[in-house]
């Protein structure tokens, strides 16, 4: 993966910056009397579901610099954490029957007559799943894709699975929204059954939504009927801006993910999710997942183990590995590898920005805010089984070289000190591309690769959604057919031939908002990780696989500033290019081998990749390869 693309983050630096600015004026040469000590809380109100956080910070205008004391009512419904004389952390329970609204108060400590509060509301919720498998009771909890009819699938049974696990008789009333799209039947306390429409002109979406009788909890499922060709093993991907308001993130494909707490119904859904055939491994940003307790990886003194995700524009990710069920609409990868837990290694990317070793961060910026990354957490469904192998080597378990790369590292609660090393690290622990992972369901056992399909695009579009089929040749919708396999080297690489040039690290890459290339296009002195020639230009390149597959691709370059400025809302550019090194350096050893085929490459074609490590289709070569 490869990101070109900024952000600019405000939120609480902001609000603090301006409460300062607001106390301070007036006390200078006006002579204007202002009170001698205030507090404002931010925020002022929210509303939480079980077991989330919730940072509030205190802005405390006081010259004697003391600041405040905390504390909650009612007392001991949640808890207060890691507090300061300026800010605290509030954290819900777990399980409750019905909304309740809590005061965080903070106390001036030098003139505890001054007070402020925040108003907190946590609300009850439900779990809603689908079930996948009759014979041993196996749910999905995110949203699903189904068939006009449900022609060819089994009955779509909803399960309602209360707040509190040990809960065993209760009952819930269903309703469908719209009401008119399909209808609900053999209704139980704690089961319904959907039926959609026989014919949906289109990909079609309602929810089904359950109320505990007796309480407010509620609960909800979204289910997409599709005119045809939708299964277990299919989710919807969307190039869209991305799930941030007022930020649009050019030519990135996003889905949503369903992690549960390992073996349970305890599960929140983030969409928002890059698509990234460029890595592998689930990393999901901490503030996306507030009410999950997942498991975390810790070593015999309790130490916790971290994860470094170094790219290549000198941006990284940081973050303990945790242990998830990871559901994406009918598919369900698990675990038993990992120390301590079930469930799939996956990188939780941390909210503090302390406690990063300097190999790590090495200066560069930490996106650990869904602003600065352009997204709630990143899919990792490259050609390999973990974020440490390629081509059947491993990395960081110690069996290939003696010292790691720095990757991960093992951490005492504090963090790590800024010279930590990075240590061998086990298969079983390291973050882990889910599809390997996929177990068996109705839909069979769909974990040998994956393919993405989108539209063509003419120009540019407001966005466009695509599918991800999860399998290659282990189901009717994800045969081969006609598309070339393109084998990978020893580094996962193929060969491009581009502009006489011969780019021997060569790779297929969703996760990259452009195709980026060694070339001597103008570069763009707006958007400068772009090319802007003065018109739109058409040119071309050959792949080759290591030891099979080549062909022809046809490609135009257009300017990117006149396309950025011109149309600002707009999510998909199918010309959009950039310079990766200087051009004809690579033959001598000083430049770029690579061709970098961003999502651009993806427009208005199928692309396979298989993983390395799984069994192939029959007659086809052992992964890792690419195909389209």
């Amino acid at each position: 993966m490869r990101r070109r693309w900024r952000f600019v983050a405000g939120g609480l630096a902001l609000f603090l910056g301006l409460f300062l600015l607001s106390c301070f004026k007036g006390h200078n040469g006006a002579g204007l009397a202002g009170p001698s000590v205030s507090i404002e809380l931010w925020p002022p109100a929210r509303t939480l579901d079980p077991g989330e956080t919730l940072s509030i910070a205190a802005a405390v205008y006081d010259l004697s610099g003391q600041g405040v004391t905390w504390n909650v009512t009612p007392v001991n419904f949640g808890t207060l954490t890691n507090a300061t004389s300026s800010s605290v952390t509030y954290t819900a329970p777990t399980n409750l029957a019905s909304p309740t609204t809590v005061t965080v108060t903070a106390t001036s400590i030098s003139n505890p007559s001054v007070i402020a509060s925040s108003r907190i509301t946590v609300s009850p919720v439900m779990t809603l799943g689908v079930l996948i498998n009759a014979g041993t009771g196996q749910q999905s909890y995110a949203p699903q894709n189904i068939n006009q009819g449900n022609l060819g699938q089994p009955p779509v049974q909803i399960i309602a699975n209360p707040p509190d696990p040990n809960v065993t008789t209760f009952e819930v009333v269903w309703s469908l929204s719209p009401a008119s799209v399909g209808s609900l039947s053999a209704a139980t306390p704690a089961t319904v059954i959907y039926n959609p429409p026989e014919i949906v002109a289109s990909p079609t979406t309602v929810t089904i939504s359950a109320q505990l009788v007796g309480t407010s909890a509620t609960g909800s499922l979204q289910i997409t009927v599709f005119p045809s060709g939708a299964a277990a093993n299919m989710a919807t991907v969307e190039v869209n801006g991305g799930p941030v308001p007022g930020q649009v993130y050019p030519n990135a494909a996003f889905t949503s993910v369903t992690l549960c707490n390992s073996g349970t119904y305890v599960c929140q859904t983030v969409g928002g999710i890059l698509v990234d055939t460029g890595s592998s491994g689930l990393r999901i940003l901490q503030s996306q997942i507030p009410f999950l307790s997942l498991h975390t990886i810790v070593d015999a003194n309790g130490n916790t183990l971290q994860n470094c995700d170094l790219q290549v524009d000198g941006s990284y990710l940081w973050g303990p590995v945790e242990t998830a069920d990871i559901y994406i609409n009918g598919e369900l990868a698990t675990s038993t590898q990992a120390l301590g837990s079930s469930g799939v290694p996956v990188q939780v990317i941390s909210s503090a920005n302390t406690g990063v070793p300097a190999s790590c961060s090495n200066g560069g910026i930490n996106e650990n805010t869904p602003q600065l990354l352009g997204a709630n957490g990143i899919l990792g469904i490259g050609p390999e089984p973990t974020d440490c192998t390629v081509a059947g080597v491993n990395y960081c378990d110690g069996s290939a070289q003696p010292i790691p790369p720095n990757l991960y590292y093992t951490c005492p609660s504090v963090g790590c000190a800024l010279n930590a090393s990075p240590i061998i690290t086990s298969l079983g622990q390291q973050v882990s591309n889910p599809i390997p992972l996929f177990i068996g369901t109705q839909s069979g056992e769909d974990n040998n690769g994956v393919i993405l399909q989108f539209p063509p695009v003419s120009g540019t579009e407001t966005s466009i959604t695509g599918t991800m089929i999860f399998g290659i040749g282990t189901e009717s919708n994800n045969a081969l057919g006609s598309h070339t396999v393109f084998t990978l080297d020893s580094n996962d690489h193929f060969t491009t031939v581009f502009g006489g040039q011969t780019l021997a690290s060569s790779f297929i890459d969703s996760g990259a908002n452009g195709l980026f290339f060694p070339d001597s296009l103008p570069v763009c002195t707006v958007n400068t990780q772009y090319f802007c020639p003065s018109s739109l230009t058409n040119l071309s390149a050959t792949n080759t696989g290591a030891t099979q597959g080549e062909e022809v691709v046809s490609f135009s370059v257009d300017n990117a500033d006149n396309l950025l400025t011109t149309y600002p809302s707009n999510a998909v550019f199918g010309t959009i290019a950039g310079p990766d090194g200087t051009y004809d350096t690579c033959a001598n050893g000083t430049g770029s081998c690579t061709f970098d085929w961003g999502l651009p490459f993806f427009y208005g074609q199928s692309v396979y990749t298989a993983i390395d490590g799984q069994v192939p289709p029959s007659g086809l070569p052992k992964g890792p390869w690419w195909a389209y």
